[in-house]
Order: structure tokens, then C-alpha cells, then sequence
């Protein structure tokens, strides 16, 4: 890939993110590429673009939300502790960028979840919650989908989740693990007061309505964006737009990082144990 500029978005918060950041700036001017501030940048992003998120699944969310519109690739950099959205590390940043030099990778999209609520537009990479306001968070809320009325959800909210967000904060509440970059719309009740509410998956062109029966927080990839009044709705469905994300080849497998993240599965081999004798077995002579 030719990459003729580079953005660049970095959790400032963690010391090794500065350092990581000269590094990345030491290596755009060997390549003579441009290095910029991707929280500096605005619309039409460069061609031949690429991001690089520095930090950990949460700046992968913050890089995506910014060029969501646009399109542009995004390489995530792991500098935290989970980073199931990142690629490489600091220590591996130019080795692996020189590979997307090379052409050594591929470019996987990932399905975004658009909301609308009032005037307000906007997409989430991973969830879109809405939950009941203050220290008690209960809420009573209606789901509807295009044949009418899915279910009233009584309890602490409603998570409206990606197969991104999949392993996210709906995966705490019992929701199913969804490969990505497989599309969908994923509805997980929280805590709700009904045995018998359960996630459902919805196919991609759904579109899904929540209305408030009570106030109530709209959350959008874990910011919160505005308060419900009683009465009110949100709209779901799928973005127009996804997030294209940098697949570095020979990199871990979904479930790999599941196993690494998550400890899914269990990779301990198992050692037989030794055959106990039996009495027709041969015995050694004695002396």
C-alpha cells in the first residue's frame, strides 16, 4: 500500500504513548510520509491514507468514530492491557507498518450501528445502550422491530450491539459471541426483571425502534450523547458507512485473541496419565 499520509490519534494518558509517537514520526520522515494529528485533521481525509491508533480498543473506537464517514483504514497499536481491536504493539509499530507497505495485509469491515435520536445522528462501532438514569438505573423501555413489538424490557436498559461490540459489554450480560465481520444487529436486555428475556439477533437491514417509557441515558460506544425524556425513541439500524480495519497477515485468529483476551476455551493440553497395571501383567523377575 502506498501510504502518502498518516494520522495519527494517541491515548496521551499512557506514558508509552509519547515515546511511541517519536517513533512513529522517526519512521513517516525515512518513508517521506506526512504524519499528522488525526484529532487536528478535518474532512476530505488524504488518499492513500492510513490511521494509526495508539493505545488500546478504546482509541480504536475514538480513531473510527472520527473518519466514520470517510473510510479511511485504521491500524490499532496496543499500549494497554485488552486491545482485542489492535493489530501490534509498540515494539512491532514499524515492523508491521512496513508490511502494509509491502501489501502484507488485508482490509476487513467491520458493520457500524446508526442511531438517531431528535436531531441528533450519529454511529457506534460497538454499542449503543440505553440504560436508566441515576444511582437506581431502572427503566422500562419498548423494543420494536418491523413487524411490531418485540418485547417490553423492564430493568436496566437495552444494549444494541455489533458483532464488533459482540465481545464487548454485551458479552457481561450473557450475550452470544458473534464472529466478526459478520453483520448484524444484536439487542441484549440488561438486568432485565423478566426470566424470560434473552438477546436476539437481528439480520443487518433491520430497523429497530426503543421508546422510553421512562427517562433514560443514551450511550454511544460508551459516551454518553443525551438524556431520554419519557415518551421519547431511538433509531437503530445499520450505518451506511463501516470501519475498515487493517488485518495484518499471519496475525492471531479471532479465537486466538478470544484466548489470550478471554481465556476462551481451554488450550492446556491435557497429559494422559500412566496405564495403571494389570494383574496379568508381566513381572519383573525378582532377584
Amino acid at each position: 500500500m502506498e501510504i502518502t499520509r498518516l494520522y495519527v490519534l494517541a491515548n496521551a494518558r499512557l506514558e508509552r504513548a509519547l515515546r511511541t509517537v517519536a517513533v512513529l514520526k522517526a519512521w513517516c520522515q525515512i518513508h517521506d510520509i506526512e504524519a499528522v494529528s488525526l484529532e487536528e485533521a478535518s474532512a476530505p481525509f488524504a488518499e492513500n491514507a492510513l490511521v494509526v491508533a495508539l493505545g488500546g480498543d478504546g482509541t480504536v473506537l475514538r480513531a473510527a468514530a472520527i473518519v466514520a464517514d470517510h473510510g479511511v483504514p485504521i491500524l490499532g497499536a496496543n499500549l494497554g492491557s485488552l486491545g482485542f481491536l489492535t493489530q501490534t504493539g509498540a515494539t512491532t509499530l514499524t515492523q508491521s507498518l512496513e508490511a502494509v507497505v509491502r501489501g502484507e495485509f488485508d482490509i476487513e469491515e467491520r458493520m457500524r450501528a446508526a442511531y438517531a435520536y431528535r436531531a441528533r445522528r450519529g454511529s457506534a462501532l460497538n454499542d449503543i445502550v440505553i440504560s436508566g438514569r441515576g444511582g437506581g438505573r431502572f427503566c422500562e423501555l419498548d423494543l420494536e422491530a418491523s413487524e411490531g413489538v418485540v418485547a417490553s424490557l423492564p430493568g436496566d436498559g437495552l444494549i444494541v450491539s455489533t458483532a464488533t461490540g459482540s465481545t464487548a459489554y454485551s458479552l457481561s450480560t450473557g450475550g452470544p459471541i458473534i464472529v466478526p465481520p459478520a453483520a448484524c444487529l444484536l439487542a441484549s436486555p440488561l438486568a432485565p426483571h423478566k426470566l424470560g428475556l434473552r438477546p436476539v439477533v437481528f439480520p443487518p437491514e433491520e430497523r429497530l425502534r426503543v421508546v422510553a417509557h421512562t427517562p433514560a441515558s443514551l450511550f454511544v460506544d460508551g459516551d454518553l450523547v443525551a438524556e431520554i425524556e419519557r415518551g421519547e425513541d431511538v433509531m437503530i439500524e445499520r450505518a451506511e458507512q463501516p470501519t475498515r480495519l487493517v488485518r495484518l497477515r499471519g496475525a492471531a485468529t479471532f479465537f486466538e485473541v478470544l484466548q489470550e483476551k478471554l481465556n476462551w476455551g481451554d488450550d492446556r493440553r491435557r497429559t494422559e496419565p500412566a496405564a495403571a497395571p494389570h494383574d496379568d501383567d508381566p513381572k519383573p523377575d525378582k532377584e
